[in-house]
């Protein structure tokens, strides 16, 4: 059994386990990551940065775009430009065919409307969802994908459909397999099914980290 992170930002993976690493514009190399200009990172030079990101997706490795979004409380950037940039990185997910990691504090009307706008083919992802119930569901009926780590809220989590389900262990320090336990029973299962589960979603979202 290998269980899958949608989202870390730890440079090498557990024993046993496999996911994607957020490297900011700059990729690694070997591993599965993503590639994405982080809210709290906008400067006012990120149209340069977005060049080295469409640069940096033409490599097998990058297999996601992010993590990027909007955050009302933190970003130095306004929300119109926020969203701006969240648009471009959009439509760089779309054109090299590959899943959108989204940040998203305070921003989920905005998230949501440029997903209508935008029709994405691409699925989007919201990271480390935290939320209630009732956004949980907003999010899930506008067909977005939900990731869970460590502090989630349980409610969400078992309501959340098994294709529409990421498990991730982000910035926290807690053993991924610690996480996919507390979250399997939470929803009632194994660890083994949660793993299935989850790793079904990567191939679902066309990420080849396997």
């Amino acid at each position: 059994m290998t269980l899958t992170d949608l989202h870390t930002h730890n440079p090498t993976c557990e024993a046993g386990t496999t996911g994607i690493i957020n490297c900011g514009t700059t990729p690694i190399t070997g591993a599965p990551c993503s590639v994405g200009i982080h809210p709290w990172d906008i400067t006012a030079a990120w149209e340069n940065s977005l060049e080295a990101i469409r640069k940096a997706v033409q490599r097998s490795n990058v297999v996601a775009i992010g993590e990027c979004g909007i955050d009302k409380l933190k970003s130095p950037a306004d929300t119109e430009t926020q969203t701006e940039i969240l648009a471009a990185h959009a439509r760089i997910a779309e054109e090299a065919e590959k899943p959108l990691i989204l940040h998203c504090v305070k921003g989920q009307e905005e998230i949501i409307k440029l997903h209508r706008s935008i029709k994405p083919k691409q699925a989007w992802i919201i990271h480390g969802f935290r939320g209630k119930p009732a956004q949980a569901r907003q999010l899930l009926h506008e067909g977005f994908f939900l990731s869970f780590g460590a502090a989630f809220n349980p409610e969400s989590l078992a309501a959340t459909p098994a294709d529409r389900l990421f498990i991730e262990s982000d910035t926290v320090t807690t053993r991924l397999e610690d996480i996919y336990k507390a979250a399997a029973l939470c929803r009632g299962t194994s660890i083994e099914e949660l793993a299935a589960t989850v790793a079904e979603n990567f191939k679902r979202c066309n990420i080849n980290i396997l």
